[in-house]
């Protein structure tokens, strides 16, 4: 058979093709509960990281992990739960990923990994305009509301010594409760702590601004699911790199978009 260098040449092209189709589709060759699907266990009521708007999930986290799932050949499927139980939902493969704006913390390190950090945010309580409690001195005796198991109630309870703290199972019942008078004051994270001051009818004031430029949140996975986790954290990167964090950013919270720690962050607590 004489040799066909144009055979020959669309054979090597169609080898290429094949072997750059294989190295695309290798990230999504991960441990996940169904092939195909990343389910993410997401956080409800908790505007502008993830909330259900017209009937449509919505918000940064929804974003993030829309876009993890593109780049792994994946499709998103997100699964609601309470925040007090979200790091044993990921440990227990309820999910594969969980999105729930949690910061990287020591002891949340001891039940799930993190991806690299993909959002740096910030605390704020808020107490209704018409209230005494306009400082954090003015906290003393009074009942401040936290959502459970979140790092503002870690927070809460070491540094307001002579407050009650109260937990809440997300920031919609936090938020009802503070309209209500059931609670003098309420520990929102900060994007959330600005709509609120924004849309509330009854007007609202800011107690205290906190930043939290030390613990940044990431998403959540299993500690057996070591191929699942480099492969979120290779897209995180790419995203950071590419834009596509920024862009996510603007479209969901806006303002200035803050630098994210390295993917060798290591929380100090």
């Amino acid at each position: 058979m004489p040799f066909n260098l144009s055979t020959r040449a669309s054979s090597l092209f169609a080898a290429c093709l094949f072997g750059l189709a294989t190295a695309q589709a290798e990230p999504a060759d991960v441990e996940l509960n169904q092939p195909g699907t990343l389910s993410v266990c997401i956080v409800d009521s908790n505007a502008p990281m993830s909330s259900v708007v017209d009937g449509k999930l919505v918000g940064y986290e929804v974003s993030f992990s829309e876009e993890i799932a593109k780049r792994l050949d994946l499709k998103p499927d997100f699964k609601f739960t309470v925040f007090e139980g979200i790091f044993a939902a990921v440990a227990n493969h309820v999910c594969d990923m969980s999105a729930g704006s949690h910061s990287i913390t020591l002891k949340r390190l001891e039940i799930i990994n993190f991806s690299s950090p993909h959002f740096v945010g910030s605390f704020t309580i808020l107490s209704k305009a018409d209230s005494p409690t306009k400082t954090v001195a003015d906290l003393d005796d009074k009942r401040l509301g936290v959502v459970a198991a979140s790092i503002q109630e870690t927070y809460a309870n070491e540094t307001y010594k002579k407050t009650t703290v109260v937990p809440f199972p997300d920031s919609a019942a936090m938020q009802i409760a503070l309209l209500s008078g059931q609670i003098d004051a309420a520990f929102f994270e900060g994007g959330l702590a600005a709509i609120y001051m924004k849309e509330s009818q009854t007007p609202l004031q800011v107690v205290v601004s906190i930043p939290n430029d030390d613990q940044p949140a990431g998403l959540g996975i299993a500690k057996d699911r070591p191929k699942l986790l480099a492969a979120v954290n290779k897209a995180v990167a790419d995203m950071i790199a590419d834009g596509t964090y920024a862009r996510i950013y603007k479209e969901t919270i806006g303002g200035d978009v803050p630098n994210l720690p390295g993917p060798d962050f290591k929380p100090s607590r």
